[in-house]
């Protein structure tokens, strides 16, 4: 991960928090009949971010490692998952985990993918990972299928910075069959909805990274832009924002 990767999290912690969706309940069942097959498991969330999907599989009661490179994240995350003992908390990178060789039996990351380096992460999960371990990568992709949907992606790419450079949507299903390759790893997509107020709509759209935070001059403007949009969408004081929630998950040939 570059250091603009990480440093561009830090004004965003509290919101990312707060206002990003978790993942589907299918989509964690169905990790955890894989997590089921192993005897005694231990995970690594790479790229945990505040800790919102390693709360979902921390549920499950196993040993995990939890890798963030961002202070204000990890200390964030930290919080979150004080009930649970068993989460370990790394400062490291999905290149440099940080994390003892051949430790992990499961290695999962969530929503950071795209700001990896392929090569040296592939590497690193191979010198991580025991004998037959399972990686998983997720994430949740927006859709833009609804009038508002559709709007929103365009209010996006309209206040965006480098939105195509560095969101989700630059990894093409091609390159991670690739980071797996010459395994073939199973795909599977979920589905996910949330229904937002105006705080949260808010709250989510600065939580992106490519959009503009306090410090910038345009962030009234875009907050007032969200604000009309918004009005012109909800329903019952909420609107309708679903997702894709999509999964990769094999062994690393």
């Amino acid at each position: 991960m570059m250091k603009d990767s990480i440093s561009r999290f830090s004004r965003r912690a509290k919101n990312y928090d707060l206002f990003r969706p978790n993942y589907p309940l299918e989509l964690i069942a169905f990790l955890a009949e894989f997590v089921a097959s192993i005897p005694e498991p231990v995970l690594a969330d790479i790229a945990a971010g505040t800790g919102i999907f390693t709360e979902q599989l921390a549920d499950w009661g196993h040993s995990i490692y939890v890798v963030e490179p961002n202070k204000a994240m990890r200390r964030i995350a930290i919080q979150r998952l004080a009930a649970y003992p068993r989460c370990i908390f790394v400062d490291g990178t999905a290149e440099a985990t940080g994390l003892p060789d051949q430790s992990v039996d499961f290695i999962l990351s969530a929503q950071a993918f795209h700001w990896f380096d392929l090569a040296q992460t592939k590497t690193e999960f191979a010198r991580i990972g025991r004998e037959h371990a399972f990686v998983a990568i997720v994430w949740n992709l927006r859709n833009t299928d609804s009038a508002f949907e559709a709007a929103y992606e365009t209010l996006i790419r309209t206040y965006a910075a480098d939105y195509m450079n560095v969101s989700q949507r630059k990894i093409d299903t091609a390159d991670v069959f690739a980071f797996f390759a010459p395994a073939l790893p199973e795909y599977r997509v979920f589905e996910h909805v949330d229904f937002l107020t105006f705080e949260q709509l808010c709250g989510r759209t600065r939580s992106y990274s490519f959009m503009p935070d306090e410090t910038s001059t345009v962030l009234n403007e875009l907050l007032d832009s969200l604000a009309v949009l918004f009005a012109g969408h909800q329903q019952e004081g909420k609107v309708r924002l679903s997702y894709k929630t999509r999964l990769f998950i094999g062994r690393l040939g």
